[in-house]
């Protein structure tokens, strides 16, 4: 067998080994393509529930605006008093026994030692008896100065107080009856009813 290779076949196979080269060659020299960046694909958000809000109430009440309290406060000024009553009144007795006229037309005054057991009783006699006799009544006590000393000077003829005693006055403020001690509720009583067309009195004692 004859192993000897012609020469057509020896120029293919050299042309075919050329070619694989050189398409090798071509191969290596081509640039590399950049590789293309991936795709991304996004899911669709899922829609959000808008959260109720409450609808804000505009207050129509103004606010109160307290006035600042001041740095300092005024001093009280202190209160004036009324001026107290003259212990003597024009018609020369005192006050009280006045002032008992305004709705009373016959008086009867108490004359007492506040000390003293039997003067007690007798006044708690004297206002009895001008209960009594509805009419006006006032009690005087002898250790009360001002008082005792304006209804002795009024005394007609002048003259010490009794004590214990009780004299009876008319308006405007005439005496009509004294009564030295001690005297219960039914002799005032009757005294106090004459005193209304009594004359004045004009002694010193009874």
């Amino acid at each position: 067998m004859d192993m000897t290779v012609s020469r057509p076949i020896k120029i293919f196979a050299l042309v075919a080994v050329i070619a694989a080269a050189g398409g090798a060659s071509m191969l290596a020299l081509k640039p590399k393509q950049a590789a293309a960046p991936p795709v991304v694909v996004s899911k669709p958000a899922a829609p959000t529930t808008p959260v109720a809000t409450a609808p804000h109430k505009t207050s129509t009440t103004a606010a109160t605006v307290k006035p600042a309290a001041p740095a300092h406060r005024p001093a009280k000024q202190p209160a004036k008093q009324a001026p107290k009553a003259p212990a003597v009144a024009k018609n020369g007795l005192p006050t009280v026994i006045d002032e008992a006229f305004r709705s009373h037309r016959i008086v009867v005054v108490s004359v007492f030692d506040p000390q003293s057991a039997t003067d007690a009783i007798s006044y708690a006699e004297a206002k009895a008896g001008a209960s009594d006799a509805r009419v006006g009544f006032v009690g005087i006590s002898l250790l009360d100065s001002p008082l005792s000393a304006a209804l002795t000077s009024a005394m007609p003829g002048g003259g010490l107080l009794p004590a214990p005693g009780i004299l009876i006055y008319r308006r405007p403020g005439t005496l009509v009856q004294r009564i030295d001690g001690f005297t219960d509720r039914d002799v005032v009583a009757q005294a106090a009813a004459a005193s209304v067309t009594a004359p004045p009195f004009t002694g010193t004692g009874a």
